[in-house]
């Protein structure tokens, strides 16, 4: 059984070839979820270097943790997640910072990356994180890991602890919500 993850699972198998000293995997994996976590940390704080030092810190305990991931328990994307989402629950425990859904638009448009080539694009991006900001925790949840860490709903599953059709379901409702939002500006 130990093998079978490993063999369906690219990213379980390159953290089973980590755990043995391969660093060719360990720059695969990095390669390949640097991206994802930073938009997983950038999404709950608003801050580009919080996101920054946050995906170096994922980083730094994957290193150190990687051992302790166990192959025959499970996938290593969940394991990876789970560690992440402690990661960030430190953080605001460590700073007692203020969550990004928290702040006033005002203070979100002042410290935000917007990377959109013009007007309606930043509107866009504006009615997209005013939209997030109104989504129940759970909610957040699902759009950060399903749309901006890009995980499929097996994994979002096993994460979250909900059946993959209950997060469809409701991933369903939150783009129907966001398309609605931006119809206007479509």
């Amino acid at each position: 059984m130990a093998s079978e993850p490993s063999k369906k699972d690219p990213l379980t198998t390159l953290a089973v070839r980590m755990k043995k000293g391969d660093r060719k995997a360990a720059a695969a994996l990095y390669d390949e979820l640097s991206p994802k976590v930073y938009g997983f940390f950038f999404t709950r704080t608003g801050r580009r270097e919080t996101a920054e030092d946050l995906s170096q810190d994922m980083f730094l305990k994957l290193v150190e943790k990687v051992d302790s991931f166990d192959e025959t328990r499970g996938r290593f994307v969940v394991w990876f997640w789970q560690v992440a989402r402690n990661l960030l629950v430190d953080y605001y425990r460590e700073k007692k910072e203020v969550a990004f859904s928290a702040f006033e638009e005002s203070q979100v448009e002042a410290m935000s990356i917007t990377e959109a080539p013009d007007l309606d694009g930043r509107l866009g991006y504006r009615k997209v994180q005013h939209l997030v900001k109104s989504l129940s925790e759970e909610e957040k949840e699902l759009f950060e890991l399903r749309f901006v860490a890009e995980m499929p709903y097996r994994e979002v599953s096993e994460i979250m602890g909900k059946s993959e059709i209950a997060l469809r379901v409701a991933a369903s409702r939150i783009k129907g919500r966001i398309k609605k939002e931006l119809k206007d500006e479509i």
